[in-house]
């Protein structure tokens, strides 16, 4: 991964997730660098140091006022129509990138604003402890290639940024995160490849009623020191409900954590506030099938389940499907310790694809600081037919109303990674697959009865034995379990259960099951919906 990972192997999925851009605002309420006075004149005061509260005020502020939809930048009508690939084009040159005249492990580059980001936002750069108005000059981008008819401006407006890292080797060239569009950014972690997308936050997603899309209007991104690992840096989110400050602290490496601290203010009360929301694509696994025809891969995803850790520190695995109906999954708790959308499957050979590198796509996951109170995460899987589309969205949704007038304070962690053993510690389901049952073993297919298979590896299981007493707990909540029977996969170390399933009519039927010996828990709480 380089310098251009971010649109070198985006798709068009890539960047229509965020139609919705950011606005231009100017940073009225940060500091700024004066010129020394004129020989006779009292000398201006210092400008005010910067800092979140700078982004929280600004925010408290906006929400006072009615809200006003950002206006597009005026940009030539040939920007506005750019395709995807002449966009693509369009590239920061490297040696331009901001610090990259310091000694230090960061460097960011910015993307023009165009194509469907033609809104701008307004970007600042904080240099001990005062804010600055950062502006692109045409000169700071490569335009050989998008073969413009008219030079650009001067003066660049901006759509967003990102930042690199040295990930694979001594120098800072490896991107790590980029945040463009709306509110939606991604992160990298080592041996990484961009999929899954996260947002500021979600309003009214899922509901009958027009969603919100918030967007990030303005950045402070803050001058790391020399010998700095982690960066830190600021948003302002605007959106008709409300108004928010962001203060995001990002460390790189193998697994990449970015501590997220938001501020929010209500101009209205909220029918849904999804918090932490991640966004992802589901089209084709072992459990469904959505392909488009002549699609020569076997499966198409960039996550492949929903994983929970409860507050009672019960684990959920959820696998994602495709069906051909809007699903939407809730899955009640208190204090959650944790959420993602994960990719869990990574061998090659289960996507054999060599550009898109699905094995090699992040998983997400999001921990709560402090004690989020009763609520729900819920899971919104939409009908998809292309892999172009997001169609997953994952988020926490509190109990209590969100009137008017509110102040909100949210905290929680992002860690993008592959494999981490820790989530979860135990055995986990690693593979799901629904067809037809045989009756009883007969060899005569049911026309209505299902067999849904699930195979369990890791943690104790790999150290047991056939002969181990390991027992399935399994249960269904409407139609009938037929039969379960559990046997181990002995050259991979696992154990299969498969289970046979007779619905009651069209009912949706809630399954659940995991592994046990004795009185022990082996494994996580597999769980799936099956829509007869």
């Amino acid at each position: 991964m380089g310098n251009s990972q971010a649109m070198g192997r985006c798709t068009r999925r890539d960047l229509t997730i965020g139609a919705l851009v950011a606005a231009a605002l100017g940073p009225a309420a940060a500091a700024r660098a004066q010129l020394p006075a004129p020989a006779g004149q009292i000398p201006a005061p210092p400008p005010a140091a910067f800092d979140y509260d700078v982004v929280i005020e600004e925010a408290r502020r906006l929400a006072m006022a009615p809200y006003q939809a950002p206006a597009p930048a005026a940009l030539p009508a040939e920007w506005r129509d750019l395709t995807y690939d002449r966009y693509q084009q369009i590239r920061f040159r490297p040696a331009a990138s901001l610090w990259s005249d310091r000694k230090a492990f960061f460097r960011a580059q910015f993307f023009a604003a165009g194509f469907i980001y033609s809104t701008p936002v307004a970007i600042n750069i904080v240099t001990d402890g005062v804010a600055n108005p950062f502006v692109a000059s045409r000169d700071l981008f490569n335009w050989n290639d998008v073969k413009l008819k008219e030079p650009p401006p001067e003066q660049v407006p901006l759509a967003g940024f990102r930042l690199h890292y040295p990930l694979h080797g001594p120098e800072p060239v490896d991107e790590i995160a980029a945040f463009i569009g709306a509110s939606y950014f991604r992160l990298l972690g080592r041996n990484q490849v961009y999929g899954i997308s996260a947002r500021g936050l979600a309003i009214d997603t899922g509901l009958q009623r027009q969603e919100e899309f918030p967007a990030f209007r303005a950045f402070w991104l803050e001058t790391p020191a020399p010998e700095a690992r982690e960066i830190t840096f600021h948003a302002l989110l605007d959106s008709p409900a409300l108004a928010g400050a962001y203060k995001f602290t990002l460390r790189p490496g193998t697994e990449t954590r970015l501590e997220v601290t938001a501020t929010l203010f209500t101009r209205h009360g909220v029918g849904l506030l999804g918090v932490a929301p991640l966004t992802s694509m589901f089209l084709a696994g072992k459990n469904s099938d959505r392909r488009q025809p002549g699609d020569f891969r076997p499966e198409v995803h960039d996550s492949d389940g929903l994983l929970i850790e409860t507050g009672q520190r019960e684990w959920l695995w959820r696998p994602l499907s495709n069906s051909a109906d809007l699903d939407i999954a809730s899955f009640g708790d208190k204090n959650p310790r944790g959420f993602g959308l994960i990719q869990r499957d990574r061998t090659f050979d289960h996507y054999q694809d060599l550009q898109a590198l699905y094995h090699r796509r992040p998983s997400l996951w999001v921990e709560p600081v402090g004690d989020w109170g009763e609520g729900e995460v819920r899971l919104i899987e939409i009908p998809a037919d292309s892999e172009i589309h997001d169609n997953v969205v994952a988020f926490w949704v509190g109990r209590e109303p969100v009137k008017a007038g509110q102040r909100l304070e949210l905290k929680y962690r992002l860690h993008s990674f592959a494999e981490a053993a820790r989530f979860p510690p135990g055995g986990r389901a690693i593979a799901t697959r629904v067809g037809v049952s045989d009756l009883f073993g007969t060899g005569k297919p049911s026309k209505t009865a299902r067999r849904v298979v699930v195979d369990f590896a890791g943690g104790e299981l790999e150290n047991l034995r056939p002969e181990h007493p390991v027992s399935a707990q399994v249960s269904v909540t409407v139609g009938k379990l037929l039969d379960a029977q559990l046997q181990p996969i002995i050259p991979s170390k696992a154990w299969r259960l498969v289970a046979d399933i007779e619905p009651d009519g069209k009912k949706p039927i809630e399954m659940r099951a995991f592994l046990r010996l004795y009185d022990e828990a082996l494994t996580e709480t597999w769980t799936y919906r099956w829509r007869p």
